[in-house]
C-alpha cells in the first residue's frame, strides 16, 4: 500500500460517458497543475497493468476521494462498488453533484436513478443492490459541491481543486521520528516562547550554514502550529531564493486570500485590504531583505496573533528583517549536532536504526565523525552506504569513504562522494540535469523530458528512484522536484570541473545567463 499512496493523491470516481471527455478531463488537468496526483482509470493505467486491480489499489492508496454524481452514474456497477469501498476506507470523500441534486441519491420512487436500480435488481443480488443504495444515501448527506444547468464549471473546478489541495496540505504528517534527532528540545522551547507572545504578531527567524537543519526545524514548528485551529489561513513558501518573487506572491495570495493575482501591484492591494485574519506563514531560505518586504509589504497589517517563520543563511538578513514593524521577534542560531546525535542520525539513514549493525559499529562512528556533525552530510552519506553491507563493503567501501571524507574540505566536497557513488551514467547525468535545470519542475513534466532523451536515458524512472533513495532529490507536497541548495551547488561544481578538463572548456550544462552569453560570444557552442 505504501507504493500506491506515493503514486496517487486523489481518486476520481465517475461515470466516464457522462463527464470524462469534458469536466473530468479539465478537473484532472487542474489538479495536476496544482501539484496533486489524480487517478482517472484508463488515463492513469500503464500498459500491461490489470485494470480492476490497479483501480482498487489507487482507490485504497489515495488520500482524497472525489465522487462525481452525474445523471447516469447509478447505471455503472463499477461506480457503485467504488463508492462502497470509498466509504469503507473512512477517508475524505468530496461529492460533486453534477446536474443532479443530493436528493437524487436518496433513491426515492420516480427519481433519476430509479430505472438504473430496476435493472440492477434483475441482475444482482438484493443484498448487493441494497448496499449500493445505502452508499448513495450516505453520500447524499456529505458536504460537497453542486452544479446545475446554469452553473459555472470553471468555478466548480476551482473550488474542488482548492478543497483537495488544502486537505492534502493540512494532512501532511509532521516530520517526527528518528530522522530528526537533536531538534525536540529546541522546537519545544521555541514553540513555547512564540505561544507566550499571545496576541502580538511574532516572527521566528532561524539562521545558520547550509545543511545544518534550518528547514527541518522550521517545518517541524510550522506543522506543530498548523494543527492549531486558531490560524485561519496558512502558507508555506519553500526555497524562496530559487523562485521569482511574483510566483511567490501568487502562491501566498492564493493560500491566504484565494485571490489569483496577476502582478505585484495586485498582490500589494490584495494584502492591504484582505489581511484581517490570523495567519501562519513559513518563508524558507531568504537571502535578502527585499524578498521579505515584497512578500510582507506591511507587517503592521497582519492580524494580531499571526506567526511568521523565516530561515536564512545570512544573520544580517535576519537582523534587518526583525527590526521592521510593530512585532515581537525571536531569533535562533542553528548549531551543529552533538557527536551522539550525529551518530544516531547517520545510523538511521545507513541502517534504518539508531544503532549500527553488528560488525559495523566502529566504522559507522568513524564515518559519522568524518561528516563533521552536519545533518545534510550525515543523511546523504548514510543513504549512500545503506545497501553497502556485504563483507567486501566492510573491507573496502566503508574504509575508502572514511578516507575520502577525511581528505575533503567543506560540505560540497563531502557531498561529491554521493555523486561519485551513483551506479549508472544515466543517474549521474540526471542528477546534473536536475541540479542545473529541473529544480522546481513538476516530476511528470521532467520525466516526459527525460523519456524524450532516449539516447541518454533508458528507463528514467529507475534513475530518478535511485536519486530519491540516495536522498539526492525529493518531491515537495505539490509534486515538484526539490534539491538542497548545497547538493545543487555541488552538482553545478561538477559540471564546471568537467568543463575545465575539456579541450574547449565549454560546460555541458548552461544554466547561468552570463555563462551563456560568454559561450556565444566566444563561439564555443558545440553541435
Amino acid at each position: 500500500m505504501a507504493a500506491v499512496t506515493a503514486e496517487f493523491d486523489v481518486f476520481l470516481n465517475h461515470r466516464g460517458p457522462d463527464v470524462k471527455p469534458n469536466f473530468v478531463a479539465h478537473l484532472q488537468q487542474a489538479l495536476q497543475e496544482a501539484g496533486c496526483r489524480p487517478f482517472v482509470d484508463n488515463k492513469s493505467l500503464e500498459t500491461g497493468q490489470h485494470g480492476q486491480n490497479k483501480i482498487f489499489e489507487a482507490l485504497r492508496g489515495a488520500r482524497v476521494h472525489v465522487a462525481i454524481f452525474s445523471e447516469h452514474y447509478a447505471e455503472s456497477k463499477y461506480c457503485l462498488k467504488e463508492l462502497c469501498d470509498m466509504l469503507e476506507s473512512k477517508k475524505l470523500i468530496i461529492p460533486v453533484f453534477y446536474h443532479v441534486s443530493p436528493d437524487s441519491l436518496r433513491c426515492k420512487p420516480h427519481g433519476p436513478y430509479t430505472e438504473a436500480f430496476r435493472k440492477h435488481h434483475r441482475r444482482r443480488s438484493a443484498s448487493e443492490v441494497e448496499k449500493w443504495k445505502d452508499a448513495l444515501r450516505m453520500a447524499a448527506e456529505l458536504e460537497g459541491f453542486k452544479l446545475d444547468y446554469n452553473g459555472d464549471e470553471a468555478e466548480l473546478k476551482t473550488k474542488i481543486v482548492s478543497k483537495v489541495r488544502d486537505y492534502l496540505r493540512a494532512s501532511e504528517p509532521p516530520l517526527d521520528g528518528p530522522y530528526q534527532v537533536g531538534l525536540e528540545e529546541t522546537s519545544k522551547e521555541l514553540i513555547e516562547t512564540l505561544n507566550s507572545m499571545e496576541k502580538d504578531v511574532a516572527i521566528l527567524s532561524l539562521f545558520g550554514m547550509g545543511g545544518i537543519g534550518k528547514t527541518t526545524l522550521a517545518e517541524k514548528i510550522y506543522f506543530s502550529f498548523e494543527k492549531n485551529d486558531t490560524f485561519e489561513k496558512k502558507s508555506k513558501l519553500m526555497t524562496v531564493r530559487e523562485k521569482p518573487i511574483l510566483d511567490l506572491q501568487k502562491e501566498l495570495a492564493w493560500d491566504l486570500f484565494r485571490e489569483d493575482v496577476k502582478s505585484m501591484e495586485g498582490f500589494n492591494k490584495c494584502f492591504k485590504h484582505a489581511m484581517d485574519r490570523k495567519v501562519l506563514i513559513l518563508i524558507d531560505d531568504i537571502d535578502e531583505k527585499g524578498q521579505f518586504d515584497k512578500l510582507i509589504p506591511d507587517i503592521n497589517k497582519l492580524c494580531p496573533g499571526s506567526r511568521i517563520i523565516i530561515t536564512s543563511r545570512d544573520s544580517n538578513v535576519v537582523n534587518n528583517i526583525v527590526k521592521v514593524g510593530n512585532c515581537k521577534c525571536l531569533s535562533h542560531k542553528m548549531n551543529l549536532l552533538s557527536t551522539i546525535d550525529s551518530r544516531r542520525l547517520f545510523n538511521w539513514h545507513a541502517f534504518h536504526n539508531v544503532d549500527a549493525t553488528d560488525g559495523f559499529q566502529e566504522l559507522a562512528e568513524k564515518v559519522a565523525d568524518a561528516c563533521c556533525n552536519l545533518p545534510l552530510a550525515l543523511k546523504v552519506i548514510g543513504c549512500l552506504l545503506f545497501d553497502k553491507r556485504e563483507k567486501c563493503d566492510l573491507e573496502s567501501t566503508w574504509p575508502q569513504t572514511i578516507k575520502t571524507l577525511s581528505e575533503e574540505e567543506g560540505i560540497l566536497g563531502q557531498l561529491r562522494i554521493s555523486y561519485d557513488g551513483l551506479s549508472t551514467p544515466a543517474s549521474k547525468l540526471m542528477f546534473l540535469d536536475i541540479a542545473c535545470f529541473m529544480i522546481g519542475q513538476r516530476k511528470n513534466i521532467a520525466m516526459q523530458i527525460f523519456e524524450a532523451c532516449k539516447s541518454d536515458y533508458k528507463g528514467p524512472a529507475s534513475s530518478f528512484n535511485s536519486l530519491k533513495d540516495k536522498c539526492l532529490v525529493q518531491l515537495d507536497e505539490d509534486g515538484r522536484i526539490v534539491m538542497h541548495d548545497c547538493l545543487r551547488d555541488m552538482g553545478r561544481q561538477v559540471v564546471m570541473n568537467q568543463s575545465h578538463n575539456m579541450e574547449k572548456g565549454t560546460p555541458s550544462h548552461l544554466w547561468d545567463p552570463e555563462m551563456v552569453q560568454r559561450v556565444l560570444q566566444n563561439k564555443e557552442v558545440g553541435t
